[in-house]
């Protein structure tokens, strides 16, 4: 299992850890510009795929779609030349203003800038491939200044096509030179918008594979956990899923999550591994427990909470894993270590977290 994906993975788990009851909630990922908290995935390798420059085609060909059923998507028009987007610039001061090209624009607030400063939008040629599973559904846009951090947020508002696959807003890291899936805080049928103290190079994606709207009823199997001298079995059913999201170089993350009513209260459990290309070693991410009833918890972080993780697989094929996992967690009142082993059969389906966290007004 890569790093990247791995670290990408241990950072969701970080910041939704009291969250994640909710299964609609959690993320694939944190990255925050100051001032606003934004989203990620793992960072972008390149592909070997010839991919679309600034002339990008918005009709939706299905791609990658084998194992899911895929839309028909709404053609619009495409951006086949620069010389059709020419680029253009203002000059912008305290009381802010607007810029648009080609279905981009940029809003600058009042107050954003304390004195003149020029603003421009240009289509550039992709400074590298889209992220796995992803394909740019919009131009590549330059927006400048991008070494200037601004006292209020700019908005930027990019174009994007009629589809039913999954559409994200992506920024380029040069560092990197990837693309970074970041938090949408407003889509539209047409566009979609965030708000940056910094601009940069940014473009709209598309999903090559066609997701399910949400983990209702992904998965099924069970989990025994033993835990504080007690086993307990945590069906995976509509309460819960188990899911799986692939890597480009092969490996996979899988996640387990099940939710069960006991005297008093419910009880969680999620467990996060990882699989290497050839199916057969697996590595402990996390594990979580959770408890309403008096408030108990244990969880266990490669590297961060507790200790001593393993896990062994007895099966990984067709979807289908078993086995049985093992680590020291740490929680409880008073904090304490606690060992807690678990055994599992389960199937999982192909989902991946959308990059949502907390956008501008406090949602």
């Amino acid at each position: 299992m890569p790093l990247t994906h791995r670290f990408a993975l241990v950072a969701s788990l970080c910041l939704g850890l009291a969250a994640c009851t909710d299964p609609g909630t959690t993320t694939d990922g944190s990255s925050t510009d100051a001032g606003t908290t934004t989203a990620s995935t793992s960072p972008a390798t390149t592909v070997d795929e010839p991919t679309s420059t600034s002339g990008v085609d918005t009709t939706d060909t299905g791609t990658g779609t084998t194992d899911a059923p895929t839309g028909t998507d709404t053609a619009t028009t495409s951006v086949d030349t620069h010389q059709e987007c020419p680029p253009v610039s203002e000059v912008f001061g305290p009381a802010g203003g607007e810029l648009s090209l080609c279905g981009a624009t940029l809003r600058v607030p009042t107050d954003a800038v304390a004195e003149d400063v020029m603003f421009g939008i240009e289509v550039i040629e992709p400074p590298t491939a889209p992220p796995f599973e992803q394909e740019f559904a919009s131009p590549v846009f330059r927006f400048t200044p991008d070494d200037v951090a601004f006292a209020q947020p700019v908005e930027l508002i990019l174009p994007r096509p009629a589809t039913d696959h999954r559409i994200s807003l992506a920024r380029h890291v040069p560092e990197e030179d990837a693309f970074w899936i970041v938090e949408a805080c407003d889509i539209t049928d047409t566009t979609i918008a965030q708000s940056f103290f910094q601009l940069g190079t940014f473009a709209t994606l598309r999903g090559t594979y066609k997701y399910p709207d949400n983990t209702s009823g992904l998965g099924d199997g069970t989990i025994e956990l033993e835990l504080l001298g007690n086993t307990a079995s945590f069906p995976i059913d509509m309460s819960g899923f188990g899911i799986y999201s692939d890597a480009e170089d092969g490996s996979r993350t899988v996640t387990v999550k099940s939710v069960r009513d006991v005297d008093g209260g419910v009880e969680s459990l999620r467990i996060d591994f990882g699989v290497d290309s050839t199916g057969d070693i697996a590595s402990l991410v996390a594990v979580e427990w959770l408890s309403t009833v008096g408030g108990g918890g244990y969880t266990y972080i490669v590297d961060l909470i507790g200790s001593d993780g393993v896990i062994t697989l007895t099966d990984s094929a067709d979807n289908h894993f078993a086995g049985e996992l093992s680590a020291i967690a740490h929680g409880g009142n008073p904090p304490h270590d606690e060992p807690l082993h678990a055994t599992f059969d389960v199937t999982v389906e192909k989902y991946a977290f959308p990059p949502e966290l907390s956008c501008f007004g406090g949602e």
